[in-house]
Formats: C-alpha cells, sequence, structure tokens
C-alpha cells in the first residue's frame, strides 16, 4: 500500500470511529420501561389462572411470590420474612383473625315492644360485611341525601340507579360513619335470591390486634324493602347472626429494597407501594357468568407500574436514598398488609420522606389532557407540585367528591404522618369491582408513557435532599 493510500486509510477510519459520528450511527435509545414487559407482568396477573388474587387466599400468596422473584431478578435486597434456613426471602406473611356464620343472620327491626325480622337468603342479601354484627337507628332517605353518623339507612334509588350509582351510594355512606345502608335489590341480586342455593356471607379477616367500623350493604327484597320504608325513623335496626372463630388466616406483602449509595441519605426511605389482591370469586354468580374478577385495572396495573420502575431504577446508577418497593396485601378487606407493615415499620416512620402509592394506571382518564395522571390529595403536600416541577404529567385529582385519598393504602402511612399520596388515572369507568376489569380493557401504550413518566421525577426524589410536608392544616387525622 502506497503512502497516500495509508494515509487516506488512516483518515477514513478515524472519522469512522470517531465520537461523533458514532453517536450519529449509534441507534435512537428505546424507552426505559418497554411495553412488552408490562404486557407480560400484567397478562400473568391479571389471567384467569391467577383467580382475582382474591384478599388472603392462595392466589395472592402466589401474586406476591410472583412480585417477589421478580425484585429479586432485578438485584434488589428482601426485606421480608426469614425462612426455615435463616435466608431473607421478598414475601411477607401477615397473620389475620377469621369467624364465620354458623346459621342465617337475621335483619331485625324493633318498633317499642314490637320485633320483626327477615332472613338472610329469602328476604335479604348482604354485598359488603364489615363486622357480624351492625345496628343503629332507622334513616330513610333519598340517594342525594347524606346518611347520619350511626344510622341505618334505607337509600331510596332512582329508578336508573346503575351499578356504579349504587357503589358511590355506599362509599358516601362508610365515609359518612354510617352503621350500614338498605338498598332494593338488582334483577342479578333477586335470581342469585331465588336461586336457592345462596351461600351465607363471609365475614372479613382482620389483624389480630384490630378493630374494624361496623358496616353493612343490604339488598332488600321488594316487599321487605317496602316494609321497612313504612317503619318510623329511629327505629332500632340490627343485623346478627351467631358465629365461631375459624383457623387462622394470612395476608401477604412483597417487599424489595434499593439501598442508598449515600452514608449520609442511606436512611432516608422513598416508598413506591400498590396492592396486589383484589375480590377474587365470586361464588353466587350463575354457572353461566363470568365469576372471577380479574382486577386488571384494579390493582395489578399499580404493581406493575412499582414493578417496572424498581426494574429501571436497580439497572441505573444507585441511588442517593434508599427505595422500598412494596406490594401490599388485603387492601380490598380493609387495608390489612399496609397496616402490619406500618405498624412494624423496618423504618422508623419519621425516615420515610414519601410514599408514592400507584393504583389503576391501566386507562386514561377523559377528565383530564391526554397523557396525564392525576394526584389524590394534590393540594395537601408539596410533594405533588415537586414531582410535577420536575417532569412528572401530574395534576390534581379531578374527582374529590370520590374521596380517593382515602380510599387507598397510601391513607394508613398519611394517618401516621408520612407524605403519601396516590398517582392514578382511574376515570371511573364501570368495569371497577366488576369481573370486566380485564386485560382486554387496558390501554397498553397509555400505560407505557404514564409510567415512564414517573421514572425521571422518582429518580431525581430519590437523589436529592427535597422532604416534603404537609400545608398547614392539610395532614390527614383519624
Amino acid at each position: 500500500m502506497h503512502l497516500r493510500e495509508l494515509t487516506a486509510f488512516l483518515l477514513s477510519l478515524l472519522i469512522a470511529t470517531s465520537p461523533v459520528v458514532a453517536q450519529r450511527r449509534r441507534p435512537v435509545a428505546a424507552p426505559v420501561i418497554l411495553e412488552r414487559n408490562i404486557r407480560a407482568e400484567l397478562g400473568f396477573l391479571a389471567s384467569d389462572a391467577m383467580q382475582g388474587r382474591g384478599s388472603g387466599t392462595g392466589y395472592e400468596r402466589l401474586a406476591a411470590e410472583y412480585i417477589g422473584a421478580q425484585f429479586r431478578q432485578f438485584g434488589l435486597e428482601p426485606a421480608g420474612d426469614t425462612d426455615a434456613s435463616g435466608q431473607a426471602t421478598f414475601v411477607q406473611r401477615v397473620s389475620l383473625a377469621g369467624q364465620k356464620f354458623t346459621e342465617a343472620p337475621t335483619l331485625s327491626l324493633t318498633i317499642g315492644n314490637e320485633l320483626k325480622k327477615w332472613v338472610f337468603g329469602k328476604d335479604f342479601l348482604v354485598s359488603f360485611l364489615r363486622s357480624p354484627k351492625v345496628s343503629g337507628d332507622l334513616q330513610v332517605i333519598d340517594a342525594e341525601a347524606t346518611p347520619t353518623k350511626g344510622a341505618v339507612a334505607l337509600i331510596k334509588l332512582p329508578d336508573n340507579a346503575d351499578a356504579q350509582k349504587r357503589q358511590e351510594i355506599i362509599r358516601k355512606a362508610r365515609t359518612a360513619r354510617a352503621s350500614g345502608v338498605l338498598l332494593l335489590e338488582t334483577e342479578a341480586n333477586k335470581k342469585t335470591r331465588e336461586g336457592g342455593t345462596v351461600r351465607l356471607p363471609n365475614l372479613p379477616t382482620r389483624l389480630d390486634s384490630a378493630s374494624d367500623s361496623p358496616f353493612a350493604s343490604i339488598s332488600l327484597s321488594n316487599d321487605a324493602f317496602d316494609s321497612i320504608s313504612q317503619m318510623p325513623a329511629g327505629s332500632k335496626v340490627e343485623f346478627a347472626g351467631p358465629t365461631q372463630a375459624t383457623a387462622e388466616s394470612n395476608t401477604w406483602n412483597a417487599v424489595g429494597v434499593l439501598r442508598g449509595s449515600d452514608p449520609r441519605a442511606v436512611k432516608e426511605v422513598i416508598m413506591l407501594s400498590a396492592h396486589l389482591d383484589h375480590l377474587g370469586v365470586n361464588e353466587n354468580t350463575p354457572a353461566n357468568g363470568d365469576a372471577i374478577f380479574n382486577g386488571a385495572d384494579d390493582d395489578a396495573s399499580g404493581c406493575v407500574a412499582v414493578l417496572e420502575l424498581a426494574r429501571a431504577i436497580a439497572s441505573g446508577k444507585r441511588p442517593r436514598r434508599t427505595i422500598y418497593f412494596v406490594c401490599f396485601g388485603s387492601e380490598e378487606r380493609g387495608g390489612y398488609g399496609a397496616q402490619h407493615f406500618t405498624a412494624h415499620s423496618p423504618v422508623p416512620l419519621d425516615q420515610i420522606v414519601a410514599d408514592v402509592t400507584f393504583e389503576m394506571l391501566g386507562r386514561p382518564d377523559a377528565k383530564v389532557a391526554a397523557n396525564t395522571l392525576w394526584l389524590t390529595g394534590y393540594e395537601r403536600s408539596t410533594l405533588g407540585p415537586a414531582l410535577a416541577k420536575h417532569g412528572a404529567l401530574l395534576v390534581a385529582d379531578p374527582h374529590p367528591e370520590q374521596n380517593f385519598f382515602q380510599r387507598s393504602d397510601n391513607y394508613t402511612l398519611a394517618l401516621r404522618g408520612v407524605v403519601a399520596h396516590t398517582v392514578s388515572s382511574f376515570g371511573l369507568h364501570t368495569d371497577y369491582h366488576r369481573p370486566s376489569d380485564e386485560i382486554s380493557k387496558i390501554d397498553f401504550p397509555f400505560m407505557t408513557r404514564s409510567i415512564n413518566s414517573m421514572l425521571a421525577p422518582i429518580r431525581w426524589l430519590s437523589d436529592s435532599t427535597f422532604k416534603p410536608a404537609w400545608l398547614p392544616g392539610q395532614a390527614p387525622t383519624r
């Protein structure tokens, strides 16, 4: 090779391998959080094989074990229980006390010395129950009225009231701390009741150290509804039945930790959380109906957000602060997983800088701008505005009347002083708490963009010295 040719060859090689040219030839980086991973994880958690991940069931434990296995794959440290060999695991078992009815409960009403009774399965069904005994003064109101604290409210629904309207009324009654609601049964309730194969109501389990506020939602037959609606206001109403204790049961949390890199900041903790349980299988569903409450949006989508943020953050430079990635059990039955975790926190609660809970991110909300998420209690603390300033597409909750701030596991932590909020995009779709909340309804491109949009702000929070605070008078109290 001649000197001129050698010089030309070396020059072309230098140009070809220069940083500028190499950068131009390098393919554009794909998003860190990929749709295919979201589809894979959500596809498992919300599949029929998981039988709705019922609170406190073996399927809930399976979900916790799966999430824990993913945490291990991402390189997180285990922060669950210790196994028989003394090794830490990613799964935390929470003991629950249980009880069951031994006979059909009754609904009774006392007027002076007169006692009237209605029998479960014959005259009414139970759609929601917090304790084996509920009592209060009868209150007869319209759907727009608010029940009185401690009352059992018979609520006259409009003719066009759908399942979502009924759920809103029940939530409003619980928020008002009524003891119970009595509603006219739906056609589906009537078919179930008249089918003659109704099972006794399930009583919720509870933490050994906890006691739930009594509450029941009861669906009355037409005759029972008409009869009770004619009774004097203030009549004593009681729902009760004989019970016995059952064997101890459990719920399950999945917990992984990414330890902070800065010795001065390692004790400061950011929590990213969701709940892994849903409603399981409805044993009273007719044979030709879908009995599995898959919970694709509620809250497999939130679990996947926690998983994918764990995958992305653990694969990069280790953050200054420690991050706990937690998926709680039994949120649907009373938030028992979160209550146990908070009561036995692995770190002092005053070291938890913030908790960001993810719930129902699988579909866009038409009440906010496209590709936008919202934060419950946005106006209560400095966390939401700070995350938004650093790129999070977060706005205030557009559904304040729904009290969403109080309806996720974040609230358990918030009551103990931790700045804790929930990120969501729930647009009040009619598949909420129904078997139709399935994978086919998930908007995967939206969900992928949504989780990606939270990555940089969460990384900023975990690397910064910023500590969010409740605004004056906005910290929740019991």
